[in-house]
């Protein structure tokens, strides 16, 4: 007799062969299994790269938020530093420059008054005293000259320069009169009578 398709001679079928196909079917599934396992693996993998990229780019965008607002409050305070400084050195400029004024104007009602001036604080209100300085030193240039251009400019506001006293025969020529504190006479301030008798007083001075 000839053999089967099973391969036995009696055409039954091939224990060995079913159980081939049955180990077979389960080494199938378990590949199938491990297969699925794996991409649940790679796809967790991921998800956690995913969101491990979220997160970076989440700290990374704070980050450069923070950073932004850093950047922005050291201008602001770095602007408000400048504008300090700024108003600071303003003031100093105007403290500096109403103390040269105060001196400025004191030392020429006395250099106004060494002149003969009759009203030395109306003197120096009407007097230009735009090329006038003060130097760091304490120094003052220009001063003299620009009462020297007023006096001639002005001279019926002068009279004789008071002299120094000198003997003269048995006579004594009186003393040039003492610098006195500026703000004592101020033209803007006293009456017409106190103005006028002060004005006759420097005048009779001016004629001895």
């Amino acid at each position: 007799m000839s053999d089967t398709n099973n391969g036995t001679p009696d055409g039954a079928a091939d224990p060995n062969t079913a159980r081939e196909l049955h180990k077979a079917r389960g080494d199938l599934t378990t590949l199938r299994a491990e297969l699925k396992a794996l991409r649940d693996e790679r796809d967790t993998i991921r998800t956690e790269r995913d969101e491990a990229i979220k997160s970076r780019d989440g700290y990374k965008g704070q980050i450069e938020k923070q950073r932004g607002e850093h950047e922005a409050k050291v201008a602001e305070l770095t602007s408000a530093a400048s504008k300090a400084k700024a108003d600071a050195d303003e003031v100093l400029a105007s403290v500096r420059t109403a103390s040269d004024r105060a001196v400025i104007e004191a030392e020429a009602k006395a250099v106004a008054t060494s002149l003969g001036a009759h009203a030395p604080a109306d003197v120096v209100r009407l007097l230009d005293l735009s090329t006038v300085t003060r130097g760091e030193d304490g120094t003052i240039a220009g001063l003299t000259e620009a009462l020297t251009a007023a006096k001639e400019a002005r001279g019926y506001m002068f009279g004789e320069a008071p002299k120094p006293g000198t003997a003269t025969g048995s006579t004594q020529a009186p003393a040039a009169p003492r610098a006195t504190n500026p703000a004592a006479f101020d033209a803007r301030t006293i009456t017409p009578a106190e103005y006028e008798a002060s004005k006759a007083q420097l005048l009779r001075g001016a004629r001895h």
